[in-house]
């Protein structure tokens, strides 16, 4: 794990998360001089449709199958309308903290058999993003904006009670990696302060290391969340 990583990870993600919403909630008077520029709290929450998708050693490999777990998450950030063309009419930057846990059901292996995998992995992830906005007509009564967002960060991943054909492979492990994700959704502005989201998101990371053992994680997620506007 790198030092910034290790750093990132030592000053917990809560309190960064308390940290940029007292920062929200300090410049707001200052931001609402501006009628363009406003900062924004917001929580989520989803599943995550897989997860590690493949495990490694020295032996081989395994791709893995899992059921689909949860997430939630809180984010805080800063929205500014955009003077320009461009069919951009907003972008926002935030932070965003999040967890997310998955249940293994089975492998397969590198000759097609599949058979039954037991074991949890959480993920906890720390993450900046970005998103492009635009207006759309496409509910009359409700104002609606699409948006395509992208984000890098780190995350921890932590795997217990890993067990394949009556063998512990790993008893409890973590590691944390470099994440990144990318994604598109919908706001649909219920007041002027509250926005309703529904999005999708796939975040990957670079392989974790569990005592030897190599995981490639990816995870497809499907999302809804609620944020509130100071405006």
């Amino acid at each position: 794990m790198g030092p910034v990583f290790y750093i990132l990870w030592r000053f917990s993600v809560l309190k960064i998360f308390i940290v940029c919403c007292l920062v929200a909630l300090s410049v707001s008077p200052v931001l609402a001089i501006d009628s363009n520029i406003y900062p924004y709290v917001g929580v989520t929450a989803g599943t995550p449709l897989t997860s590690v998708t493949k495990l490694s050693d020295s032996s081989g490999s395994l791709d893995t199958d899992f059921s689909p777990g949860y997430l939630a998450g809180l984010c805080a950030g800063v929205t500014f309308d955009m003077p320009f063309a461009w069919n951009i009419d907003r972008i926002r930057t935030e932070v965003e903290i999040g967890y997310r846990s998955s249940d293994l059901k089975s492998v397969k292996t590198s000759q097609g058999q599949s058979t039954s995998l037991n074991g949890t992995v959480s993920v906890s992830n720390v993450m900046m993003n970005g998103y492009l906005e635009n207006t759309t007509q496409l509910l009359s009564d409700v104002n609606t904006t699409l948006f395509l967002t992208a984000g890098v960060g780190a995350a921890n991943a932590s795997i217990s009670s890993i067990s394949y054909q009556g063998a512990t492979l790993v008893k409890s492990a973590s590691d944390t990696q470099l994440a990144y994700q990318g994604g598109l959704g919908a706001g649909f502005e219920l007041t002027k302060n509250i926005t309703l989201d529904a999005s999708y998101k796939y975040m990957a990371t670079t392989a974790f290391n569990f005592a030897g053992i190599k995981a490639e994680y990816g995870s497809h997620n499907i999302l809804l969340g609620v944020r509130y506007a100071f405006k």
